[in-house]
């Protein structure tokens, strides 16, 4: 049995031994990660369909968001009245989701799944978490690689060389890239994120790129993934 699948079973006794009471299993502990810069109204539609949609009260989810240097704050003030159990993070955050993922994951080490989204993907059915584990996670798919964005690829094949993947069976196809840098991951593939991909985006060229670095960390992992365009709605309106 190899190193990957006997960490998930030993995980698996662990938590029904910990979190049994009267024989039910205790709920995984979710914390929702949202990246955003320069937030308006998205953000609170985003927030307002989280909790109506996923989280419903259930006491094992944890909110919070991760700005990235806005220079417009108005919008946190109401996010503040109206979603007073969601924890803000003004950080001056450069690196973009990564950035927001990576400081969450540090903020936050012991959570069970770490659910990363942009604040513009508006939930509109729950998402089933039951199948995320050590070789599954959510991504929104988009199989095309670099073909949309070339210019990128050679950032991207620094990053990789960098995290010593390898990527030359793969760097010229239409591989399925993570879009929108956003995902559902458990907490053993979250640190391997950041203990594998070690150079963080610095400008628009980079985040783009990271699209296609974190799709190709998830194929050469071999974890599988399932697609969250049938979660979420993406909206743009108003952008600054």
């Amino acid at each position: 049995m190899n190193n990957r699948k006997t960490r998930k079973i030993k995980r698996k006794i662990k938590r029904k031994i910990k979190g049994s009471v009267g024989g039910a299993l205790a709920e995984p502990k979710v914390l929702i990660v949202i990246s955003s810069k320069s937030p308006n109204s998205i953000l609170h539609e985003c927030l307002d369909n989280l909790f109506k949609v996923q989280i419903k009260d259930k006491p094992n989810y944890k909110v919070c968001v991760v700005d990235s240097d806005s220079e417009s704050m108005d919008v946190y003030d109401k996010i503040k009245g109206d979603f007073p159990s969601v924890e803000l993070h003004f950080i001056k955050n450069k690196n973009y989701e990564y950035g927001a993922w990576k400081f969450a994951s540090e903020k936050y080490p012991d959570y069970d799944i770490y659910f990363c989204i942009q604040d513009s993907l508006i939930i509109n059915k729950e998402v089933p978490l039951s199948i995320v584990d050590d070789t599954n996670a959510y991504i929104f798919f988009h199989e095309s690689g670099y073909s949309w964005d070339p210019a990128a690829k050679n950032i991207g094949k620094r990053n990789l060389n960098r995290a010593q993947i390898k990527y030359n069976n793969i760097i010229n196809s239409s591989f399925m890239l993570a879009q929108h840098s956003s995902f559902i991951v458990n907490n053993l593939v979250m640190k391997d994120i950041f203990k594998t991909l070690v150079s963080p985006p610095t400008n628009k060229g980079g985040s783009c790129s990271y699209e296609r670095v974190f799709g190709i960390f998830f194929i050469k992992k071999n974890i599988k993934t399932y697609d969250l365009h049938a979660y979420f709605t993406k909206h743009n309106k108003g952008r600054t």
